[in-house]
């Protein structure tokens, strides 16, 4: 996918700890360390509205097929029709 530069700004105390994982290696850039943090703030979300949707009730297998069709209906299939509209 394209990639677009964007401006942040960041504290110096972010700025230091995304340094800090560069500099162990974690990340081979800033940007990339950046990338992956928003990656996961991502699947936290999603993992937030799963535990919304569950209400913190056991589950059986029906409950989770169930879940899966409204994440996929609610979440992904509109993202990927967003980037279907966006490429073309």
């Amino acid at each position: 996918m394209p990639m677009k530069t964007v401006q942040i700004r960041l504290t110096e105390q972010q700025l230091k700890m995304i340094d800090e994982k560069v500099k162990e290696g974690k990340y081979p850039s800033r940007s990339e360390a950046i990338r992956d943090y928003l990656r996961k703030v991502e699947l936290f979300e999603l993992f937030n509205r799963f535990f919304e949707i569950t209400e913190g009730k056991p589950l059986k297998e029906e409950d989770l097929e169930r879940i899966r069709s409204k994440v996929w209906r609610e979440e992904f299939a509109p993202r990927l029709l967003q980037k279907a509209s966006n490429s073309a």
